[in-house]
């Protein structure tokens, strides 16, 4: 291991500390111990009455709404009257023009909330000096997704999807003209569309300097396809209320295992109907699209680059076999590779179960790229030896 690899290493665990973590322990995650017992009809088993579930459910929306408002100050729609969609958008603004943003895109049956609890440790762990600076975050949903609209024709396709982004990202940097560098972070089928979308636009000048894909790896993606109709089926068409659908996600197939995050992005996924509360995405119709998807990823992430030459970056919650291309890529530095592999309590959707880590590995990631040789010599405590600077 090298004394650069150590140092960054111990930085690591430093802002762990700093931040009062356990390794890859967040507070919020609830043990295995404290699950409830599920029923043969996958209908979570409770003590509470219906009243008080009621009462409780009303108190978990409040707090739902409450986040969201707190979290980010500006909520936007974008109407693209070409593809009669209306894309919802939020948006917490950094604190100064050097301070990174982050724009993410959420995966299939996912929505933007899911990053929600990503900004406050993402400004915690940016704002060392305690002196209100943040970076910033750009969240929006996908066509089809949480409170983002469908067109007439259902088309789930990785060029559609790709298209939607860069209508998005070309509205959001027009009407808010940021200066500051930018960050891509996908989540699973995100990652995808972000990695095709810089594939297609490689003369592209905006200020991009880093890719992120989380948790996704070609091979593994196509192979989970094949469980996607089994999944699909077992879905609960229906909950008689908002702490049930937490409750499945957390407690019955544990997709999510940070309670807290769980709380938000649970309920953007479901909407309250006379048939009580079902979900706003309907996975079939995106079926027919799936081997779209991913087919060339890995390929294309290492490949792929601008005229400002992205740094990359591949996330994983846990060992995953990856196939030729991100093993040559790995070995020739095309992208740097993080894995969560100590703790059972990391799943799928990393930026929910940890994400204290997880801004760890983003922030760090973002000062070494916007400013490689003042990263060295004040985060890593080294001084480059070769002219002062430092090639990306």
């Amino acid at each position: 291991m090298s004394d650069l690899h150590k140092a960054f290493l111990k930085r690591v665990k430093h802002q762990e500390k700093s931040l009062g973590l356990s390794p890859l322990l967040e507070d919020s995650i609830e043990s295995p111990t404290s699950l409830n017992r599920v029923d043969s009809d996958s209908q979570l088993v409770t003590n509470s009455s219906e009243d008080d579930v009621k009462s409780k459910d009303e108190i978990l929306m409040d707090a739902y709404h409450q986040a969201i408002r707190l979290t980010f100050p500006i909520i936007e729609t974008y109407e693209c009257s070409n593809l009669g969609i209306s894309f919802q958008t939020y948006y917490r603004p950094p604190s100064n023009s050097k301070a990174p943003i982050f724009v993410c895109h959420h995966g299939a049956g996912s929505s933007s909330m899911t990053f929600c609890k990503l900004a406050p440790s993402l400004t915690e762990t940016y704002d060392v000096g305690k002196n209100g600076e943040s970076p910033g975050l750009f969240v929006f949903d996908m066509r089809g997704h949480g409170n983002s609209t469908m067109p007439k024709i259902v088309d789930f396709s990785l060029g559609s999807l790709t298209k939607d982004f860069e209508f998005i990202l070309k509205k959001f940097l027009s009407s808010h003209n940021p200066k500051n560098s930018i960050y891509l972070i996908g989540h699973s089928l995100g990652g995808s569309i972000l990695t095709n979308y810089i594939i297609e636009n490689p003369e592209c000048e905006y200020n991009f300097k880093g890719l992120v894909m989380i948790d996704i790896v070609e091979e593994t993606a196509v192979k989970s396809l094949i469980a996607m109709p089994q999944y699909i089926k077992n879905q609960p068409k229906s909950f008689p209320n908002y702490q049930r659908a937490i409750d499945w996600h957390v407690k019955h197939v544990r997709l999510i295992n940070n309670i807290e995050s769980a709380k938000i992005s649970v309920p953007d996924l479901l909407m309250k109907t006379q048939r009580g509360i079902v979900w706003k995405t309907n996975l079939e119709q995106t079926q027919p699209f799936w081997e779209s998807w991913f087919t060339g990823l890995s390929e294309n992430f290492v490949k792929c680059n601008t005229k400002n030459k992205v740094a990359k970056l591949l996330i994983l919650s846990g060992h995953e076999t990856l196939d030729t291309n991100l093993i040559i890529g790995q070995m020739q530095g095309k992208y740097q590779l993080i894995v969560f592999n100590n703790s059972a309590h990391t799943g799928h959707f990393v930026q929910e179960d940890i994400p204290k880590q997880l801004s760890i590995s983003l922030i760090d990631f973002a000062k070494r790229n916007d400013s490689p040789a003042e990263y060295m010599k004040q985060e890593l405590g080294f001084i480059p030896k070769w002219g002062g600077k430092i090639n990306k």
